[in-house]
């Protein structure tokens, strides 16, 4: 029953006498408002209540206690926080701008019942199940799957299957074809085809000389400096035939033809002493852009192609478990940026771009290459709202330093939140002082569970769900 102090979000619900031993943390109940319609809520923060072993003050029952005796429980009761979901509807779930009457009924659901039905009756798209029941099927709004969708847990959480069982199906029947990042190339290749090694992808021109002007420090000049050595090497990833070659081969064929461009340049100079530092300078890069740094971008695999296959396959898996930093960063960016310039020509991609260990593209202080991909994640994320991209984001942090750009972060309009580091605590505050989940929940909760939220949800309250693993 409704006690006392309830409002049109949340209430309070006292228990009948042996209730406490079935309603737990997270039960699902319908409140039959006497003030019109009925409620969908969600049970959390429960407390057991005894005026005789309240403590604070001495009383009878308190020295009860002391000697090891049982007090009376004539007061003993037990009561939960009601998170308010919304008033049942003809379409499914809607605000509730009724005030929940004092003393209105509160009705726990059976393991037949199946409250799920009531958030959408329009959804036919499904994820997971409700927390303890295997048949309540969650649904989810299929409009918002491209705002985009972040998953956080600490390693063991469960982030990977959730991802392979529940995300990478749902958004397959969907209509969504998928290009996934795998990090470690151990969470999906095994499990999906086609699969495309990391040093086939071809990687742009641009991406290539961002790269190599970071690992010789822009060619040994300060960043606003003219630099003619970097003009000539980028001359010479653009007019030598150098991919598909042995790496030795690759090198040569790129270092001599920046040299001689770096020389005609020279012979027009009228001090030689300039042009000879260029071609100093040019040979002390290429100390440093070694046959093993060249044979990273020797791959032939255009981005496109890379689509064409999504398309065809419905999923194409990228294994960059060989490779650098560096290097899988720039052959994410050279994707990224592929997709990114079909939706500047207003092309509708219906593709999910999955990025397992998101903080490696965007780190909460991103350097380097970082910053390039961390920028380039937002553009995916504005664009993709309106053109059909779905980025879909794993994390084991949710804020901090171990954590994701808050940039980037803002832009998941759907999260799923399982077991989170103690770093993110913070974070689980905030979220507890909104929806009645305790910081400790989230810190303890058990492999495979997550709380569900955003735009996806039909709840506006997260709910808590699970999933079977086959």
């Amino acid at each position: 029953m409704v006690s006392s102090g309830a409002s049109e979000s949340r209430a309070t619900v006292i228990l009948y006498d042996g209730m406490e031993k079935k309603v737990k943390n997270e039960s699902l109940v319908i409140i039959r408002n006497k003030n019109g319609g009925d409620v969908l809520a969600v049970c959390r923060g429960g407390r057991g209540l005894n005026e005789n072993v309240k403590t604070g003050s001495f009383n009878p029952g308190v020295a009860y206690a002391r000697r090891g005796r049982i007090p009376s429980s004539a007061k003993e009761y037990y009561i939960f926080n009601l998170e308010v979901i919304g008033m049942v509807g003809e379409d499914g779930i809607e605000q509730n701008k009724l005030i929940i009457a004092p003393t209105s009924v509160v009705e726990l659901f059976s393991d037949e019942d199946d409250p799920m039905r009531l958030l959408s009756k329009r959804s036919d798209l499904t994820i997971g199940h409700y927390w303890g029941k295997p048949n309540w099927r969650v649904p989810i709004l299929k409009q918002y799957i491209n705002y985009h969708i972040g998953i956080f847990g600490v390693t063991g959480s469960g982030k990977s299957y959730l991802a392979r069982y529940e995300i990478i199906p749902l958004l397959r029947r969907a209509g969504y074809s998928l290009i996934i990042m795998d990090w470690k190339g151990s969470d999906y290749a095994p499990y999906f085809e086609p699969v495309v090694l990391l040093d086939k992808i071809k990687v742009d021109d641009f991406t290539v000389l961002s790269y190599f002007s970071q690992l010789t420090k822009n060619f040994g000049y300060h960043g606003r400096e003219e630099n003619p050595v970097a003009s000539a090497f980028e001359r010479a990833l653009r007019t030598v035939e150098w991919r598909g070659r042995s790496p030795s081969e690759a090198r040569d064929l790129l270092y001599r033809k920046a040299k001689s461009i770096l020389e005609l340049e020279a012979s027009r100079l009228k001090k030689m002493e300039t042009g000879q530092l260029w071609l100093e300078r040019l040979e002390a890069s290429f100390e440093l852009i070694t046959e093993e740094e060249i044979e990273k971008f020797l791959g032939t695999m255009e981005p496109w192609e890379i689509l064409a296959e999504a398309k065809d396959k419905g999923i194409v898996v990228i294994d960059m478990s060989k490779g650098e930093k560096e290097q899988k960063l720039a052959a994410f960016y050279s994707i990224a940026r592929y997709l990114k310039r079909l939706m500047e020509r207003k092309q509708k991609l219906d593709v999910a771009l999955i990025i397992d260990e998101g903080p490696q593209y965007a780190p909460w202080q991103p350097r380097g290459l970082e910053r390039e991909t961390t920028d380039l994640i937002i553009d995916l994320c504005a664009l993709g709202r309106s053109y059909g991209l779905s980025i879909v984001i794993l994390s084991q942090g949710m804020a901090g330093e171990i954590g994701l750009n808050s940039a980037v972060r803002r832009n998941l309009n759907t999260q799923f939140i399982g077991r989170i580091h103690p770093l993110d605590f913070e974070e689980a505050q905030k979220l507890a002082a909104s929806y009645y989940i305790s910081p400790e929940t989230l810190l303890t909760l058990p492999e495979g569970h997550f709380y569900f939220l955003g735009r996806m949800n039909p709840s506006p309250t997260p709910l808590l769900i699970s999933f079977e693993i086959s």
